[in-house]
Formats: C-alpha cells, structure tokens, sequence
C-alpha cells in the first residue's frame, strides 16, 4: 500500500496502489434522486442518493458506505460525514471559509471513538487536518480548478479538474468534472470531500 498523511475517514478498503480517477458528469450535484460516479472507463463505481440536507454514497454492491450530513444551525456552513457499521460514527467535519474573492473549506478529522450524530459540534479548539481550496487560474481563484491538501505540508491528496476532464476524456460539456485521487488515499472520503465543496460554494 502507498504511504502517505492522508487520514483514512471512511474505510481503509477504498485506499488503493494507484491513481484513481473518477468522472462527476453532468448535473453531479443537483439531479433528482442523485447520481452514479464512473471512472474513466465507464465503469460504475459509486452511487450518489441526494436528499434535502444530506448525501449518502453507496458502493456498487448496494452497501452505504458514508454520508455527508447538514449542519443546520451553524454560523458557516458545514457537513459532518458519518461512516460505521450504523453511520452514526462522526468521522469528519467539514467547514465553508470565504476570503475575499477565495473559497476554501476546513476539514477536521476525528479520531476514534468517534463523536456521535447527537454530540456536539466543537471545533473551535481544533486545527484543520485538510484543506479544500479553488486554484488560482490567471491570477482569478475559480471552482472548475479545486485542490484537497494538507494543511500544514501541502501535501496533495486530490484535485478536481473541468480541463482535465477534457483533456482525459476528451469531454465538452462544461458539467462534466475529473476528480483524480493519489495512490493511497480514501477515494470514498475524497468522494464525499468533493460532494460537499460542490454543494457549500453554490448555497
């Protein structure tokens, strides 16, 4: 297995030896009941169920694997994901930060044992462990270009891309989105990762 500092949030089983590379096609965010996630072959790999506060992610074989949930009282807006056996295991928190012309997300991530659905959320005394962030594309930061990172090393742990779903798919819909995952890493959480800044930068 690749080594590398990214925390395993919803299941050691999606960390895999290579780079992964998922398609998130047209109305990935907001369609109807939801969405399946391909990759570049177009084999299915996830599916996406929306509802009105939260998302759940469900593998191919039927299995809930993780949910990003709504925080509705909240001074920014934020998404706790839930993953377990039940998905009542708070795994991690996810934080909206707008700077300027910039939008960025803090990630914080718990660990064992895990704060439930009731518990309280308390963040103020935590550092971020990840950040979520817009590219600087010709000096303008821009939500086609998002990198997920490190927060103190920098570190790369995926991006999510509108030109290289053109240049690897060779697509020209402006809906169409390449999210590309480093060996090793949690591909569900950067799944439910991208899920999140999707849906927080357009509230």
């Amino acid at each position: 297995m690749a080594t590398n500092s990214c925390p395993v949030v919803v299941a050691r089983d999606y960390c895999y030896d290579k780079e992964v590379q998922l398609q998130l096609k047209g109305e990935w965010l907001f369609h109807c009941g939801g969405f399946t996630i391909k990759d570049v072959d177009g084999n299915d790999v996830f599916q996406v169920k929306n509802h009105v506060y939260s998302q759940e992610l469900f593998n191919m074989e039927g299995q809930k694997v993780a949910e990003i949930s709504r925080k509705k009282m909240a001074m920014r807006i934020t998404y706790h994901i839930y993953s377990g056996t039940e998905m009542t295991e708070r795994r991690a928190t996810l934080n909206l930060r707008h700077t300027g012309l910039h939008k960025k997300a803090h990630v914080y991530v718990y660990q064992a044992p895990f704060a439930s659905r009731d518990d309280p959320t308390n963040i103020d005394n935590m550092e971020p462990d990840i950040i979520i962030k817009a590219k600087t594309v010709n000096n303008c930061p821009t939500i086609s270009e998002v990198v997920i990172v490190n927060k103190n090393t920098g570190e790369e742990y995926a991006d999510i891309s509108k030109k290289r779903a053109r240049e690897v798919l060779g697509e020209t819909s402006d809906k169409t989105y390449l999210l590309t995952v480093k060996s090793g890493v949690d591909v569900a959480f950067m799944v439910m990762s991208a899920v999140f800044f999707n849906i927080a930068v357009k509230l």
